[in-house]
Formats: structure tokens, sequence, C-alpha cells
């Protein structure tokens, strides 16, 4: 809805900018110009130039300057730098792979069994020291980082994690080293499938999965690559992803970093929904703390606000906020199965969906043993559907009605809301007695640390249950998807299934703004900002007209989320091109010529496009 952004300005097109846009699609390959902007002290005139279409010279000039360059000459000597980068591209990768051998044969060149004092003898490296290297190096030298580090001119942090990435993609990811040594995907995507996929310890599995991900590379940047991997990985390795998550828990701390330029960096490792929770707390605040004339970014505010609530606390006089998480699972996954689910977007393990989805009441836990670990039994209830969404975002009031009054809310209703009580208060007396059992557990010397035994270990290292007030602010979601595409069909509740309402898109919006259901699903939707590659959340974009209103209606296949800076681009920027392309999805025409497809991400599964 870029038109309200750009609110009373006047947005038609110069005669500069018809002109530009005109030579732009009159040429076979476009691309984007240097727009030199006028000195307004001087002003500007527009005038013919060779090969058609307009120029600029200051305002008085008679001819046009010697070196005005003929627009279309300028076009293609930026395809041919393009090119030029792409190809450079191309060999860094090429040359990455050739690193990546040659440092994996050095690896193999200083087994630690001849360099290094062994465990047990004086001096060896101290057992504490050896657990926290990595995997791939175990066999390796502890000093064979201190030879790569000069040689490289790198740090010697730098040079073992280049080291054992190295070792990983050689000896456990060849598929991926094929294609770096191609050109074919950058070291980027490559250290994604390393970080993602290489830790899978079962060989077949492991090349399985590495098949199944490079099958689905296309045009992934790194990160959606990496999503993709950590997706498939989550569900077909769910136990090792239980193990890692539990593990990744009880690593959680706070580091300093030192930017050596008079800053710091502080990291906090958190759980998922809790530090989801906190960054969403800080965008509150720093929202309710801007004010006229402030011209901090919302990031300098943000940590302004940490600064206040953590060094001044009482003092700053902040109100507490309400923050809202949306949690996506399948129905499966509720009921035990391991497709991971998404928070905020964020890929989750099953098995804190699960947690999460005990902790809010969306169903009751299962009862632990009398030693206080339950054996990992699935929960005797969840909501009904194939999706289920939950966003504590409330719903706006209902305009005022006329005539009679609405009629009392149905039985189905009050019973899901008895049901959810219900739910609720077993959820509790679960949590009271396990946690019991767990202490009892340990007191007797029974726990065995490090091994995950139940939902209620993780629930405990997650601490969601120590997030003071916490709730649903609205009964869940349910997201109807077309199993076989993984497409969003309805978005609706489960009153609304029982009453068969709502199995559908919702209606067309009459005017500019759509309604609050029509947003929800358009948001719910498309998940991310609609620009290959973006990764700006659903929530924080704007929803764009495809056909501009009143042309084209408020309706849910005439919007597509668009994040602030691709809105802009999509109406300010020359050469680009959107449109609505053959089989739905939006197709962006870059000035090069070259056109993308984007589609929304699919539920359940990891292709990008439809399947037909």
């Amino acid at each position: 809805m870029f038109e309200q952004l750009v609110g009373g300005t006047d947005t038609r097109p110069s005669s500069f900018e018809r002109a530009l846009s005109t030579a732009l699609l009159d040429h076979p390959r476009p691309l984007v110009v240097e727009v030199v902007h006028p000195d307004p002290a001087v002003g500007w005139e527009y005038v013919p130039v060779r090969g058609g279409g307009t120029g600029h010279r200051p305002a008085g000039q008679d001819s046009a300057p010697d070196d005005l360059a003929d627009l279309r000459d300028v076009l293609d000597a930026g395809i041919d730098h393009l090119q030029r980068a792409a190809a450079a591209t191309r060999a860094i990768a090429r040359l990455s792979a050739v690193v990546a051998t040659s440092l994996a044969e050095f690896a193999r060149c200083r087994p630690s069994e001849s360099f290094d004092r062994q465990p047990g003898e004086q001096g060896a490296m101290s057992a504490a020291t050896r657990n926290a290297r990595p995997a791939a190096l175990s066999e390796v030298s502890e000093w064979a980082v201190d030879e790569v580090a000069p040689s490289l001119r790198v740090t010697s942090t730098a040079a073992g994690v280049q080291l054992a990435e190295s070792v990983v993609l050689v000896d456990r990811l060849p598929g991926t080293l094929a294609l770096l040594a191609r050109g074919e995907l950058t070291p980027a995507h490559a250290r994604q499938m390393v970080n993602v996929v290489g830790p899978v310890e079962d060989d077949g599995l492991r090349a399985d999965i590495e098949a199944h991900v490079l099958g689905l590379l296309d045009r992934k940047t790194p990160p959606q690559l990496g999503d993709c991997a950590r997706r498939i990985v989550l569900r077909k390795d769910a136990d090792a992803a239980a193990r890692k998550l539990v593990t990744a828990v009880r690593e959680r701390g706070v580091r300093l970093h030192d930017r050596r330029d008079g800053t710091a960096t502080v990291s906090l490792d958190l759980p998922l929904p809790s530090a989801a929770a906190i960054y969403r707390a800080l965008e509150t605040y720093a929202e309710d703390a801007r004010a006229d004339g402030d011209e901090r970014t919302k990031q300098q505010r943000m940590a302004d606000c940490v600064q206040d609530l953590i060094l001044r606390p009482g003092e700053n006089g902040m109100p507490p906020v309400t923050v809202a998480l949306t949690l996506v699972a399948t129905l499966e996954t509720m009921l035990g199965g391991a497709e991971p689910g998404q928070v905020e977007g964020m890929l989750v393990p099953a098995e804190m969906v699960r947690e999460l989805g005990y902790t809010f009441g969306l169903m009751p836990r299962p009862a632990p043993d009398v030693a206080g670990l339950s054996d990992g039994g699935d929960g005797d209830g969840a909501p009904a559907g194939p999706e289920c969404e939950t966003s504590s975002d409330p719903d706006p009031a209902p305009p005022p009605r006329s005539g009679p009054a609405p009629a009392p809310a149905p039985v189905q209703d009050r019973a899901l809301d008895e049901w959810l009580a219900l739910a609720r208060a077993r959820n509790e007396a679960a949590v009271q007695e396990g946690l019991a059992g767990a202490e009892q557990a340990i007191l007797d010397g029974t726990w065995v640390d490090g091994e995950l035994r139940a939902l209620l270990d993780v629930g405990a290292l997650i601490g969601v249950r120590d997030l003071a007030g916490t709730g649903l602010a609205h009964r869940p979601r349910i997201a109807v998807v077309d199993r076989l595409r993984g497409s969003l069909i309805a978005l609706t509740d489960a009153a609304g299934i029982r009453r068969g309402a709502g199995l559908g898109p919702p209606p067309a919006t009459d005017g500019y703004t759509p309604g609050a259901e029509l947003e929800r699903f358009v948001r719910m939707r498309d998940r991310r900002c609609r620009f290959p590659g973006c990764r700006a959340r659903a929530r924080s974009c704007d929803l764009d007209h495809r056909r501009e209103w009143p042309d084209g209606p408020t309706a849910h296949d005439n919007l597509w989320c668009l994040c602030e800076h691709h809105h802009r681009l999509k109406h300010q920027a020359p050469g680009w091109r959107f449109e609505e392309a053959d089989d739905g999805g939006l197709a962006i025409t870059t000035p090069s010529g070259e056109v993308l497809v984007s589609h929304p991400p699919r539920f359940g599964t990891d292709l990008d496009i439809p399947p037909f």
C-alpha cells in the first residue's frame, strides 16, 4: 500500500523518468543507469540525445555536454560490468574449492597420533580443551592451526574454523564440493551446507539429505538454502535435532565481543521463543521511545532501551509491554511427528513445538512417570486441522451492529473454551508433578545428564514457563493447506471448522485498506517479503496491490507482502517491472532483463514453486 506511504506527495513520474522508462523498455537488455540529482539552485531541463530518448542539462545551457553518454551505451556498459562480476564470483567459488581441498589434504598430513602427546601423558592437551575442539579436527594435530594461520594471514580462530569447514566439506559433503568446484554455488552456500548438513552422523542419511537439499538449490540465497537444509535435517534426523536442542540450550549464555572501535557487542544465546520475545519487547519499547525531533534509528533506540532497562531499572518509567509471537506447526507435529515448526518464521525442532503447545494450553501434557522423566509420550489432544497457527495479535473490535442483539456463543465455542481451560489446568498440574519428580531424581542420583528422556526435560531447559504473564491472546487459528501444493487455502479456527465456515480465502474488501481477516490471511500466506531473497518478515511489510487500486480489487489474489525498501523499489526504481506470472506468482523483471519469479513459501514441503 505504497500510495499511503507517500501521503500527499506527487507520485506522478517526471518527464525525465518517463523518457528513461521508455528507453529501458525499448532496450533489449536494459540496466539501471545512474540518475543525477539536479542542483535546485541551477534547475534542469530535458533535451533529446543521440539515439532517441532525452538527456538532462543545466537550464540555459545551449547544448548537451560532449561527455553526455548515450543512454544505450551506458546500459550495455553496465551489463558488461555485471557479467564480469558474475564470472569473477564463479571463479572465486572454484578457487574456494581448491583452498578447501588443499586444507583438507594438509589436515591429513598432520595426524594427532603422530604429532601430539596423547591423553594421560605429561603436557598433553587438557580434556576441556580437547572437548572444545571441532569434531572434524579430533584426529588432526592441535598444532595444525598454527601453521594455517600465518600462511593464510588470518587469526588462529579463523584458521581453525576454516580448517574444520574444509575437512567437513571434503570428507562429508562431496556433492557440495563438486558444485563449488564448478562455480555453481558460492562459498557462503557451501558454508551453510557444512554447518547444517555436515554434522549429521549417519553417512547414508547425510548423503540423502545433501542430495535432497542440493536438488532444491535453484536460485536460493545462502540463508534460504540454510533454512531449507535445516528443515530437512530436522525432519529426517529428528532425534539428533532434539539432542542438539538440549545441548544448545545448556550452552546458553551472555558473551562480550570487543569491536576494537570503542564499542562492543553483547550477544545473548537463549532458546528461540525467549529470544524472539525479548527482541519483540525491545522493538515495542523503542517504538514507544520515539519522539518528535529524535533522529535515532530504531536499532539505536533499541540499544538505548536495553541500557535503561538493565543499568537503570525502576528509573526509566517504562511500562510493561505486550509482545506477540506466532507459532506455526502441523497437526502431525503436535501429535508427535518430526516435522519442524516455526516461531516468528524461524525453524524450531518438533520437541520445542510440542513444549510450547503444552505451555500455552493448546493440548494437555502427558503425565510424567514416577521418576519424573516421561517416556516421551504424545499428548492426547490437539486442535483439529492440518496446520495450527497462533498469534497474540488481538482481533479488532467488531463494528457496532444494528438490529437485534447477536445470538449467544454456540455451545461448541463454550465447549472449546472449557476444553482449553481444562488443558491449561492439566498442564500446570503435570508441570508441578514433573518438576517434583525431577528434583527427587536428582537427589536420588538417577538423573542421567545429557540424555533426552522426556519433553519435560526440554521444557525445563527452555524455560518458557518463566515468561511471566505469557498466554494466548485468542484461540488458535487453523491454516487449511493443500497438502500436495503446500499452499494456504483458508485461515480459520476450530469453531469455524465445525460450522463449515471460513473454508476459503477471506472475501475482498470494499475500499483500499484490507480488513483484519484478509490482512491476516495474506501475511500468513506470504510470511516474508515476496521479493526473491528478501528475509523481511511479513508482519513488518506493506500489503501492496498487484494492480493498483481501484483498477485492482483489495482481494487476496491482488495483494502481496513487500518490505518498505522493495515497495519503494517497485514504485520508484527505473527499469524494474512487477507483474503477475502465468502461474500466479510474482514476476519481477530486473533492469538487465532477468525475470525472477517469487511464490509464497510452501507449508510442509521444501519446494519453492508449485509442482505443476
